[in-house]
């Protein structure tokens, strides 16, 4: 019982957790701009970055359906639009749109803190996935 417990109390946490450090990323990117120096073409391509990035982030959370969730859980493999030919595309989009942002205001922090912070938690995250999705 105690075990079931701190499982609930983590997980309610974690929950919680996990958007804080992407909104942390983003406000990163946003409240410390122009701390390296970069060219305006390479500003612009991570302009291009965060868009495609939302956009497929986007799209994965409408392909999940009532799949998604913060926490992974034990259920079948979502196989149909962007799963159908990325495993983790949600992740991708994530990825994608917090570089984006970062070289799009050239915020050292923000990407040392997607380097450091959010990518290992996104590979957690995938990892830990895979082990609980069945086919």
């Amino acid at each position: 019982m105690k075990n079931l417990n701190l499982k609930l109390i983590l997980s309610f946490y974690i929950t919680f957790l996990i958007p804080f450090i992407y909104f942390a990323n983003i406000a990163l990117a946003y409240f410390f701009p122009r701390t390296i120096s970069l060219s305006v073409s390479l500003s612009l391509l991570g302009l291009i970055f965060a868009i495609i990035g939302l956009i497929l982030w986007i799209i994965s959370f409408l392909n999940l359906g009532r799949s998604f969730g913060v926490l992974p859980q034990k259920q079948k493999r979502v196989t149909k639009g962007l799963y159908k030919h990325f495993k983790h595309p949600m992740y991708l989009g994530i990825f994608l749109t917090f570089l984006g942002l970062s070289l799009a205001n050239a915020s050292k922090p923000g990407l040392i803190f997607l380097l450091f912070i959010t990518t290992p938690i996104l590979l957690i995250r995938a990892n830990l996935e895979d082990k609980k999705l069945t086919n």
